[in-house]
């Protein structure tokens, strides 16, 4: 029977978005930051993939592009105000990412994006760091913010407090670190556009940086189970990719997959309650730990994908009832070590690496079979370049778990800066069979190929000057060889032109063509065969033009009268006889002149292909 009350639906939950605010700029008001090539080029792209239907599917009125001379303050502190405090809630994701030159103030010390109307010397026309974390980060209903730093590093402080060429820490004080420590799944990941001592490169009108990241969104950092595309897979995956220069630095913590292509996950349903924020890394399913920080030895280790999990430590249960109490006070202090890893693993990620070895030692002495705490030592290790100590590590780490990927990918990144490619290649070969999916793993091995490769050619110093020594006369001879058969190609040219002349006295301009093509190869071959070979081709010109001004001289000498008497009996000889009179004249005069010039003018350029063979 109907009662009268209306059945309540439940209300429709709102799908999450991803939100984009791309901006980028190439030249300022203030001199002091210099032009940039590819800033805008590489805001417009990014932003042209994010919302390409075969790209990452982005709604296109949640996203912004801002670029140019539009760029300034006022309009991006605008815009980033709107976006973050007033249209991003609960379940969205926000994509910052900045092109541009950034700065460190040398007064407060404090990092600054410099807009198109900044002034370097006036920190209050930039957008600062500390008061964008402060006020925006903190106070935003998003799930996830990611800001991507893509920054040419300007000013002298910078290059002062960086422990690296390419350090992007600086830009961030340690108020910002702390605030990104302190709240989840904010986080920053900046890369060197360039700075004092490496310029801005690109190529295909991109930079480096963007150019690997949309390769990686389309293919290798793309999770082929499941179609998303997670930061964790991304920095990965350009990590590997890049030199040196633009490898990203990642800082901040992530409770839940930061997904860039692919549903945002809840954040509820990863959530842990534990007193360390990490804890919730530490579940079976996650990626582990970045091992391809250990593949640069001057690399900052700092920048490793830290966010990323290994798989949790196998303890032993208790067997019977009556061990219940120490089972609890075992269960306690496996819960007390995994805090003091992951405490550590933010102190890794911050780049304070003495504290993180500290506490990590302290979780080896009462568990000394723990493979987090293990794999973390290891990495810590490899970034003081104590390799030897590392593989120390490892070995232990693949004796508990002989079928530990990570194990074996750590093994083949310090077997490879040990100079053992061949051992470093068996090793990530057996860290594929074990988990054929990582995309950094494929990283490691392609630079383990790579390596490989550079060892297995090069040949010793001295047997290769021996070899370029033995070249340089075997190069001489060949250009003489070359260029005698260009000069004698030359006189039968000419010699043809002077034939069709005589037999062909209707059409002598046939005759005359064939003649001038013959003089060109003469000079070409003198001028051009003496710059690049010296003298060999010197001697060669010298000796044609003696042999053409002999044959000359005779014709003078000998036969002048038997020419003359030919001409009166078939006058239609007069006109080849004087072309090739002509011919000789200009053959054994004008190559030898070239040829001298040829030879002066390229000596410069021949002892710099000595030097540089």
């Amino acid at each position: 029977m109907y009662s009268g009350e209306l059945t309540r639906t439940p209300p429709e939950k709102r799908a999450s978005r991803h939100i984009g605010l791309i901006v980028g700029m190439n030249r300022y008001q203030d001199s002091t930051f210099q032009q940039l090539q590819f800033a805008e080029n590489d805001a417009r792209a990014l932003a042209q993939w994010l919302v390409n239907n075969k790209g990452g599917k982005w709604s296109p009125p949640d996203v912004q592009l801002v670029q140019g001379q539009h760029a300034t303050r006022e309009l991006i502190e605008s815009l980033i105000t709107q976006i973050c405090l007033h249209k991003a809630e609960e379940g969205d994701s926000i994509l910052l990412y900045f092109a541009g030159h950034a700065f460190i103030d040398e007064r407060s010390g404090e990092g600054y994006l410099a807009l198109t109307n900044s002034r370097y010397q006036d920190p209050n026309t930039s957008l600062s760091l500390q008061a964008f974390s402060q006020h925006v980060l903190t106070q935003s209903r998003a799930t996830q913010i990611l800001c991507i730093f893509d920054c040419f590093q300007t000013g002298q402080l910078w290059s002062m407090r960086r422990t690296s060429p390419f350090d992007s820490k600086p830009l961030l004080n340690s108020s910002v670190l702390s605030i990104l420590q302190s709240y989840p799944n904010r986080l920053f990941m900046c890369s060197c556009r360039g700075n004092e001592h490496a310029p801005e490169s690109g190529a295909r009108g991109l930079s480096p940086f963007i150019h690997q990241m949309i390769l990686g969104l389309c293919g290798p950092a793309i999770d082929q189970a499941t179609g998303v595309v997670t930061l964790s897979r991304l920095h990965a995956y350009l990590f590997g990719a890049l030199s040196e220069q633009q490898r990203p630095q990642l800082f901040g913590q992530q409770e839940v997959p930061f997904s860039i292509v692919g549903d945002i996950p809840e954040v509820t349903a990863t959530r842990q309650t534990t007193a360390s924020n990490f804890t919730a890394g530490f579940q079976p399913g996650t990626e582990s730990p970045s091992s391809s920080m250990l593949l640069k030895k001057s690399g900052p280790f700092g920048a490793a994908a830290l966010t990323a999990t290994a798989p949790p430590v196998q303890t032993t249960s208790p067997s019977t009832s009556g061990h219940l109490l120490s089972s609890a006070l075992e269960q306690q202090r496996e819960q007390q070590s995994q805090q003091m890893v992951a405490q550590a693993q933010q102190l890794f990620q911050a780049q304070n690496y003495g504290e993180a070895f500290n506490l990590v030692e302290q979780v080896l002495q009462n568990m000394p079979n723990n493979v987090l705490a293990l794999i973390l030592k290891g990495q810590l290790l490899g970034t003081a370049g104590r390799y030897a100590e590392a593989q120390q590590v490892i070995e232990h780490i693949l004796q508990l778990d002989p079928n530990n990927a990570m194990g074996w990918s750590m093994q083949a990144v310090v077997s490879s800066n040990l100079g053992q490619h061949q051992q470093a290649l068996t090793a990530v070969e057996r860290s594929l069979e074990l988990d054929a999916q990582n995309p950094e793993t494929y990283a490691i091995k392609n630079n383990i190929m790579s390596n490989l490769a550079v060892a297995q050619t090069q040949t010793p110093e001295q047997p290769k000057s021996k070899q370029q020594s033995d070249t340089a006369p075997q190069k001489a001879s060949q250009g003489f060889i070359r260029g005698l058969a260009l000069s004698i190609l030359g006189i039968v040219a000419g010699l043809i032109g002077f034939g069709l002349m005589a037999f062909i006295a209707s059409i002598p301009y046939i005759g005359l063509f064939v003649i001038c093509i013959s003089v060109a190869i003469l000079c070409v071959n003198a001028a051009r065969g003496t710059f690049r070979y010296g003298l060999a081709l010197l001697v060669e010109t010298i000796l044609v033009s003696v042999v053409l001004a002999g044959i000359l001289g005779a014709m003078y000498k000998v036969g002048q009268a038997s020419l003359i008497h030919q001409i009166n009996l078939h006058p239609s000889l007069f006109m080849p006889l004087l072309a090739l009179v002509a011919w000789l004249i200009i053959a054994a005069a004008v190559p030898p002149i070239l040829a001298l010039g040829g030879f002066v003018g390229g000596f410069a350029s021949r002892q710099r292909h000595k030097k540089s063979r």
